[in-house]
């Protein structure tokens, strides 16, 4: 994932006690490919050391207005010809009325003064400060001037207030950088629920019932409507995958803790994708204690499981993406899923397939619409052939 390569961002950070939330900013920057290049001011340094930044950029921290280095000081300058972008995380009141007014004279303020770059300020503050009368002037002075000045969340501050205040959600900020880089945004504001991994129904304390479902598409699906902007919540059986940066993750583990927390979330969704390999049965009596090999042979007892994905029928305005792993017939049993279900679209997998299926770090998929339209994907990275489900679902819902 390179959304951002090659480009080139100053990560400015100022004294607030949100400082230490520019790291997760950091992580998710160069994961897609950014080169960062951080400044601090002093007060900055009171919350969190440079060599966190450091150690997370890859690059020496810049600190100090006039820093003993062969550069003379003219860091700052350089800053005028080699970066892309200026990001302030967090920003406080101070370099707000600092900027706005022209003052220079910290090596953070003196560099904005010299930048044409585009630059974005994510504000942190006190919901007093916020509301002060003279921030305001300088935050409409700044968006006169061109800047990008984002909205400060509701909730509890640093004081124990409540109030206006707290820094912007870092999945904000970073979609606010994208929009400044023109990548296009279609599922911002828009709720994605996903479904990922297999589930587990117990036999007793040691053995279940499971399948080879890795959790590589689900989670591909929703680091990409992430990137796209939208609010994602991933619900996850067992899997060895971390969780994409931005992502609300919750982990269950047996078919009946996904349907009740598919139920739980599906009212606000806006799209919903069964991605997961959901087990269409459990035991009938589950055992207390491990059972023991006395007989040659046993029998255990099955029961379906409630299907998941008929019980969102009624349940939800949102568009469902069913998925249908099939090793014969595949077509036709997808079709009569999409029209079994009531699904929107079905996307087909081939689970014979050599690279596409369980645990593969590819897929080849083909996806059918219940307008009648469908598009075959050929063999692809998942990231990729997520990207591609997600587009051919926004233009043909």
């Amino acid at each position: 994932m390179n959304s951002f390569k090659d480009k080139k961002i100053l990560l400015c950070v100022t004294g607030s006690i949100a400082a230490f939330k520019a790291c997760e900013l950091i992580r998710i920057l160069k994961k897609e490919g950014a080169y960062i290049q951080v400044m601090m001011s002093s007060s900055a340094e009171k919350f969190i050391g440079s060599s966190t930044f450091a150690a997370l950029s890859g690059e020496k921290v810049l600190t100090n207005l006039f820093p003993n280095s062969p550069k003379g000081g003219l860091e700052h300058i350089e800053m005028a010809f080699e970066i892309d972008l200026i990001v302030v995380v967090p920003a406080t009141a101070n370099i707000i009325c600092k900027v706005a007014s022209g003052i220079a004279d910290d090596i953070i303020s003196t560099t904005l003064s010299v930048c044409e770059q585009p630059l974005l300020f994510a504000p942190a503050m006190n919901n007093r400060m916020w509301s002060n009368q003279a921030t305001q002037n300088a935050i409409d002075k700044l968006k006169k001037m061109g800047k990008i000045v984002m909205e400060p969340e509701n909730g509890q501050l640093a004081s124990l207030h409540t109030g206006k205040g707290r820094l912007p959600a870092i999945k904000s900020i970073v979609c606010e950088i994208r929009k400044l880089f023109n990548y296009p945004l279609p599922l911002k504001n828009k709720n994605i629920l996903v479904t990922a991994g297999p589930t587990r129904e117990n036999i007793d304390p040691v053995r279940f019932i499971s399948n080879r479902s890795s959790g590589k598409m689900g989670y591909s699906i929703a680091q990409e409507s992430y990137k796209m902007g939208g609010n994602v919540i991933l619900i996850s059986g067992p899997t060895s995958l971390s969780v994409p940066p931005g992502i609300n993750c919750i982990d269950v583990e047996s078919a009946n803790e996904m349907y009740n927390q598919v139920l739980k979330y599906c009212d606000n969704a806006d799209y919903i994708f069964m991605t997961a390999a959901v087990s269409d049965y459990k035991i009938n009596k589950y055992s207390e204690f491990k059972i023991k090999k006395n007989k040659n042979n046993i029998s255990i007892t099955l029961k379906k499981n409630r299907d998941i994905l008929k019980s969102l029928n009624g349940r939800t305005k949102a568009q469902i993406i069913a998925f249908a792993l099939e090793t014969n017939n595949g077509k036709n049993n997808a079709l009569i899923k999409l029209k079994n279900k009531n699904a929107d679209f079905v996307v087909l997998n081939y689970a014979n397939e050599e690279g596409a299926g369980f645990e593969s770090d590819t897929n080849r998929v083909t996806i059918f619409s219940k307008n009648k339209t469908f598009i075959n994907l050929n063999k692809d990275r998942k990231d990729r052939i997520s990207n591609k489900l997600i587009k051919f679902v926004l233009k043909n819902k």
